[in-house]
């Protein structure tokens, strides 16, 4: 062989070498990673999540009994309120139920990818268990519509290598996540947040008139029901700054507020209690997920008590 075909394979091997040093390096300092934002890579894969169940209505909770005497609280959300990552014993609906104490009963209806067409699908089966109030919970993608279309980076691979790498190196995902920001960055593709301001800041737009009247439209049919109705709103955990610095989703905070005070539904913005922390990522349930860890949780479980406990309380004694 020449030299330089040596020089080659010596420098192929090191590099080898590295990528598999830097693999079981990796797989060592988040072995304590049990969950992703994404469930086809290798945290998703491999992460042992907490303990499922399923109730008798189809979702993560103890079964519902026939209607009591108690006054009864429906949650209805996303995974935020399904506790991605985290026990049922952790979730902000648990949490409720417990400070609440005898004689209320709160059942979560979370389900994991939902945005508003599904919220109105759920509330129906919340409404058959007869609850006396329904609190929905919302994220910021439930405003996406399905004529929007979200942005798509370049691969940093083509697609047969990267299905087969994410779910085998933790390493090819930290590169192809440093890939996706660099386009963003660059402006080979739009950030998420540009794409939904696009979409979304004008109230009128098409997709924000859709995304509004949907949400007006479970208020309406809770209304219908003669059953109360409130909503708190989640921020983006994974575009919060520190101390909520360069938020990017405030319009649609404030847009919800409107609604809400327009519909005469109580709401809760959880952007100022999230916003009093220093540093977001303490707040995440891995550091591959952005979901509500159980620290996060319990702000919520204690914001929206502060905010809706009164309601409940009065609405218990007219009944």
């Amino acid at each position: 062989m020449t030299r330089a075909v040596l020089r080659l394979l010596f420098v192929a091997c090191v590099t080898a070498l590295a990528l598999v040093g830097a693999e079981f390096a990796m797989r060592y300092v988040f072995r304590h990673a049990a969950t992703s934002g994404n469930a086809h890579d290798f945290v998703g894969r491999r992460g042992a999540g907490p303990a499922l169940r399923v109730n008798n209505v189809g979702f993560r909770d103890r079964d519902v009994p026939p209607k009591s005497g108690a006054y009864r609280i429906a949650i209805v959300g996303d995974s935020f309120t399904w506790g991605q990552g985290i026990d049922e014993r952790e979730r902000f609906s648990n949490l409720i139920e417990q400070a609440l104490g005898p004689g209320y009963e709160v059942f979560n209806f979370g389900r994991p990818g939902d945005n508003m067409p599904e919220h109105l699908d759920v509330l129906t089966q919340a409404l058959a268990v007869q609850p006396d109030f329904v609190l929905l919970q919302l994220y910021i993608n439930d405003w996406e519509t399905a004529a929007m279309e979200r942005p798509r980076p370049r691969p940093l691979l083509p697609d047969a290598w990267s299905r087969a790498l994410e779910s085998r190196s933790i390493v090819y995902d930290l590169l192809r996540n440093q890939w996706d920001t660099l386009q963003e960055k660059v402006g080979i593709t739009d950030s998420y947040p540009t794409y939904m301001a696009r979409n979304l800041r004008d109230r009128q737009s098409p997709n924000a008139k859709l995304a509004y009247g949907q949400l007006a439209e479970f208020f309406a049919r809770a209304h219908a029901a003669r059953v109360g109705v409130g909503a708190v709103l989640f921020p983006a955990p994974d575009a919060l700054g520190p101390f909520g610095r360069d938020y990017p989703f405030r319009y649609l905070h404030e847009g919800t507020a409107q609604l809400c005070a327009e519909a005469h539904v109580p709401f809760l913005d959880l952007l100022p209690v999230y916003s009093k922390i220093g540093d977001p990522r303490t707040l995440w349930v891995s550091p591959f997920d952005a979901h509500p860890n159980a620290q996060s949780n319990r702000l919520a479980a204690d914001a929206i008590l502060a905010a809706f406990g009164s309601v409940w309380q009065r609405d218990s004694i007219r009944r």
